[in-house]
């Protein structure tokens, strides 16, 4: 704990610094609005609407998911509302940190990481996103005030890493489509970020923070400053944020001491021979082997597998035997019932990725005229991501490595196995790891920009407001990987008869453990470097005001016309790419000149559209018996694509106040999702395909370890798997003892531009709870309880590489033939020796994806005297259904209450049943302490689900309690103190040894932060 306390220490007085050195008051100015003064930052009420809309009056507010100003707060969609306190609880962050506290989100890859390797064209490239209902986060439109952002992926996707805390008064969410009123992408729902445009004057923020071990140190800083001009006609708004977020230590946390590394990570032997296997060969050659392993190694039977491993002294073993491991006291290995999985590393890497942003944002408007106010706006951001592997260069069975047996390296054991195959001088396939010559180093730079002019005011005489206005973005992604190796000078080295000493000092000993020489290292690794471009163009105009007279009051509408356009541009590195050769109109791919990637090429594509939507607002009535308040809001869009051509869009939502305090609210709503230019024209690219392992129930059917051939899965019998096996590829000889011990296999993708839109039917119905008779007791009370129901048809998804061995397999009545040749089995790719190659991984419109809930939030606050008041915040959701049909003709699976299924974006494999954040607080003048208790429910195995007696393990409910207290010196400085998971809960294992859902569960453990905040 020391290196803990010393970091804050520091991390102390360099704020205590930076407080001292601010001078003093010059003015009064007012702070910018809060939602609710109480600390757990969950807004409720009238008075948390009028700040989210920056200081409106309560009859002027625009609420998320409609265009049309209401008299108060309650919307026929529920309505989640944090403030920036709540953003400040969790310390020197990012929002995506934040806002994942709340149980509606589903945490992405985003600043937590445990990824066992690095390089080339990655996933998430240290992108952070808004993802709610799971439902991926292509599927949730993320706004800024009311508008478009700019997108960082080919998907469309917000990386939250470009909007600075210091701009946010408020967070909105809604559950279910929104696209009738936003257009495509609000399928899940909207996260719409408030800025407070009525904020004057200047305000610094400063904010540090350390993990328990003395790592992770995060630092943050922001000032904002706001103000009138020219007799309050014209507003300028001006704001600068830093934040550097460090590194973790995976080894330093004792849930990764048993973390598996590579097959073996100091050296990557592993040698893999196909369908030649050990032992089977010339009977002298074969008494040499045996007695090798009976009488000098003394193992009970010598390994036939296709596999072997070199240990440091040369010396052999069986990898799926585990029996004569020489290093184990030295490097150690992770082991489970079937033998030997891998070493475990003993390289160190971070748990949390580091990075370092800069953002400016600067507002200016001026009324010119009488009912005319031009207003600009421009949003940049830069940041940079920067993480080293535990790994290096990875060498896929896809693209194998041959060392000829003539390679001089070979240790005398290894040549007495290779002499003991059927065909004794074929050549050897490498698999390994290359940290010897450096660990992988992946460095992603972003710069984005987004300008917006417009023009806004009332038409004089009459109810009609305007908004006309058009917006420019761009996004520029450098991705530069270090320590790869050069495929060609590789096998140069492997090729050449004295080992490669020609050509660099020592040569190269491809069975050795140390390091190779600089001069080999100089001759063997290049660097690449992939350039992403992002363009998006928005014109809107809009127009609101009223239409007639209803029994409830004047009709409201709202119409408007929109255009956008959204443009990428993919240069990968030339090393990077795949070569491509076309024979008798059959076209194959050469492995790139990279070592360890399968590749990926270059692309390009836009999407446009142009949309026209009304919306109106029908008070029907008000203030009669049982009819306080009776509203429908009805809204329609018409889309017109360049790719998929016209959509239709809608929505039907009433609000019913019978009485006082009382309010119900639903609707339905159809939504749409264009498909994304990363959809439409990816190139074929190479990825790592997740396929889990044996011990989870999950991995290669064929495995001797797997639930299919132990009898486990219903419907599916031992004599079935072992034909499909072998009408795969496997060899007879091998299939008893065959075993893949690893959890990933090479995959392939490809964009499809035949894809159309998706379309989604959301249905919410609710009540929301605030008796009148409680005031005289409670300072406030408010209870909302919501229904929703999403269902998504023609879902934009992929075939993963788990869903296409299940279902080749039967898992689910799929493939009751056992058929090679059934469409998911036609995905699969085995090489010479049955082990698995490559798996594609097809993307079209699949089936459907389904999610259905209640959501649930209590917010209470009570005097307590003198000594101030307590309050109670809790936001609980409930996960009934959440369900995948993979194909039309499949069957539908829920998943609810599970963990593992990454079939619907490949990191959100985490649904548990219950999930709630809740919050103890005192408040008063001094300022506040708050108990805040973060609870995921326990999850069953998803490799359970469609199998009957499945028996693979789950994970147990786990709890995560932060404590947060704030000082309040005064009107104009706040300090702020808090530690996260205050009792360093652990994460659960799943998925192997040291192994979780890195997107759900804390990796990084206790972490402590303070903060301060100086008004003028």
């Amino acid at each position: 704990m020391s290196g803990a306390y010393s970091r804050m220490l520091s991390i102390g007085a360099s704020i205590g610094a930076l407080v001292w050195a601010m001078p003093a008051a010059a003015q009064e100015a007012p702070a910018a609005p809060a939602a609710q003064q109480d600390p757990g930052g969950l807004a409720t009420g009238a008075e948390a609407a009028a700040a989210a809309a920056g200081g409106q009056e309560r009859g002027e507010i625009v609420v998320t998911g409609s265009r049309i100003a209401r008299r108060d707060y309650t919307a026929e969609s529920p309505i989640a509302t944090v403030n920036q306190d709540f953003l400040q609880n969790s310390g020197p962050t990012t929002i995506e940190q934040s806002l994942n506290v709340l149980p509606q989100f589903q945490a992405t890859q985003g600043a937590q990481t445990s990824s066992n390797a690095i390089g080339g064209p990655t996933a998430s490239g240290g992108r952070s996103n808004a993802n709610l209902r799971g439902l991926g986060t292509s599927r949730t439109l993320v706004l800024f005030d009311g508008r478009r952002l700019q997108p960082s992926d080919p998907l469309g996707g917000i990386d939250l890493n470009t909007i600075s805390p210091a701009l946010i008064s408020s967070v909105e969410t809604i559950t279910g489509g929104a696209s009738a009123i936003y257009g495509s992408d609000a399928v899940a729902g909207v996260v719409n970020f408030r800025f407070n445009n009525n904020f004057t004057g200047l305000v610094l923020e400063a904010d540090g923070g350390v993990t328990e071990r003395g790592d992770g140190t995060n630092f943050s800083g922001a000032a904002t400053w706001g103000g009138r001009l020219a007799d309050d006609r014209g507003r300028v708004f001006l704001s600068l944020s830093y934040l550097e977020r460090g590194n973790a230590s995976r080894n330093s946390r004792e849930f990764f001491r048993d973390r598996p590394g590579s097959l073996a990570s100091t050296a990557g032997t592993i040698v893999v021979d196909g369908t030649n296997p050990f032992g089977v060969g010339n009977a002298a050659n074969v008494a040499a082997y045996r007695n090798l392993f009976l009488n000098t190694y003394r193992t009970p039977v010598p390994p036939t597998a296709s596999s072997l491993v070199v240990n440091p002294d040369g010396t052999l073993f069986g990898r799926n035997t585990g029996t004569n491991l020489r290093d184990a006291a030295l490097n150690g290995y992770v082991q489970d019932s079937g033998g030997i999985v891998t070493q475990r590393s003993p390289f160190d890497s971070t748990v949390q990725l580091p990075l370092k942003r800069y953002t400016a944002f600067g507002r200016a408007e001026y009324e010119v005229a009488d009912g005319i106010t031009l207003y600009g706006q421009v949003n940049y951001a830069t940041y940079r991501t920067d993480q080293t592997s535990d790994q290096g260069t990875f060498q896929t069975i896809a693209t194998p490595t041959l060392v000829p047996v003539t390679n001089p390296f070979l240790t005398p054991d290894l040549r007495v196995a290779a002499a003991a195959r059927p065909r004794p001088n074929d050549p050897l396939i490498y698999y390994f790891t290359g940290t010897r010559a450096g660990r992988l180093r992946v460095v992603e730079d972003y710069d984005v920009y987004q300008l917006l002019l417009g023009g806004k005011g009332d038409i004089s005489g009459t109810s009609l407001k305007y908004d006309v206005y058009a917006t420019y973005g761009e996004t520029d992604q450098t991705e530069t990987t270090f320590n790869q190796y050069s495929r060609s000078r590789f096998n140069q080295l492997l090729q050449a008869a004295d080992g490669g000493r020609s050509l660099c000092d020592g040569g190269y000993n491809p069975f050795g453990y140390g390091e190779i020489s600089q001069s080999c290292k100089a001759f063997l690794l290049r660097n690449s470097t992939n350039l992403f471009n992002y363009k998006q163009t928005v014109a809107s105009a809009n127009l609101t005001g009223n239409l007639f007279r209803l029994p409830g009051g004047p009709a409201g509408f709202a119409v408007g016309v929109e255009y956008r356009k959204n443009e990428f541009s993919a240069n990968i590195d030339p090393a990077n790419q795949p070569t491509p050769s076309t024979v008798n109109g059959v076209t194959t791919y050469a492995a790139p000149e990279t070592l360890g990637l399968s590749g990926s090429g270059s692309s390009a594509g836009d999407i446009a559209v142009k949309e026209a939507y009304v919306e109106v607002l029908l008070p029907i009535l008000a203030d009669t018996p049982f009819f306080q308040q009776l509203d429908v809001d009805l809204a329609y869009r018409y889309s017109d694509y360049n790719r998929v051509g016209g959509v239709h869009t809608y929505k039907a939502g009433p609000n019913w106040t019978p009485f006082g305090g009382m309010t119900f609210r639903g609707g339905y709503s159809r939504a749409i999702r264009a498909p994304g230019l990363g959809e439409l024209y990816a190139p074929r690219a190479g990825v790592s395909g997740t396929i889990g392992s044996p011990a989870t129930g999950t991995g290669d059917p064929c495995d001797s370890r797997s639930a299919a051939r132990a009898g486990r899965v219903a419907g599916v019998t031992a004599a079935q798997v072992q034909a499909l096996c072998t009408a795969q590829g496997i060899p007879a000889a091998i299939y008893p003892s065959y075993t893949y011990t690893g959890t990933l296999t090479a995959a392939f993708r490809i964009g499809n531009p035949d894809l159309k839109e998706e379309t989604a039917d959301s249905y919410t119905v609710g009540v929301v709870v605030q008796p009148e008779f409680a005031r005289s007791v409670f300072k406030a009370l408010s209870l909302s309880v919501d229904y929703y129901n999403i269902k998504l048809d023609d879902a934009i998804g992929r075939v993963t590489s788990q869903v296409a061995l299940q279902q080749c397999f039967n898992f689910g009545g799929q493939n009751p033939s056992f058929s090679s040749t059934n469409f998911y089995c036609s995905l699969i790719n085995r090489d010479a020796g049955g082990l698995l190659a490559f798996i594609n991984e097809p993307q079209f419109n699949l089936g459907s994806y389904s999610t259905a809930g209640i959501d649930v939030q209590f917010d209470a606050a009570i005097g307590i005297g003198d000594l101030g008041n307590l309050s109670l915040n809790s936001v609980v959701s409930h996960v009934m259904d959440y369900k995948i049909q993979t194909l039309a003709t499949d069957p539908t699976f829920d998943y609810a209450g599970t963990i593992g299924n990454v079939q619907i974006d490949g990191y959100s494999q985490s649904h548990p049943a219950w999930k709630h954040t809740t919050t103890l607080s005192w408040y008063g003048g001094l300022g506040s302490l708050s108990f805040r208790w973060r609870f995921i429910d326990k999850m069953s195995n998803s490799a359970n689900v469609g199998v009957a007696n499945g028996s693979a393990t789950g994970v147990p409910a786990v709890s995560y309690f932060d404590l947060v207290s704030r000082l309040k010196v005064d009107d104009q400085m706040e300090f702020r103190f808090g530690v996260t998971n205050l009792f360093d809960k652990q994460p659960p294992e799943f998925g192997g040894p040291a192994a979780t859902d890195t997107s759900t569960y804390d990796l990084i453990g206790r972490r402590y932060f303070m903060g301060v905040t100086k008004r003028f």
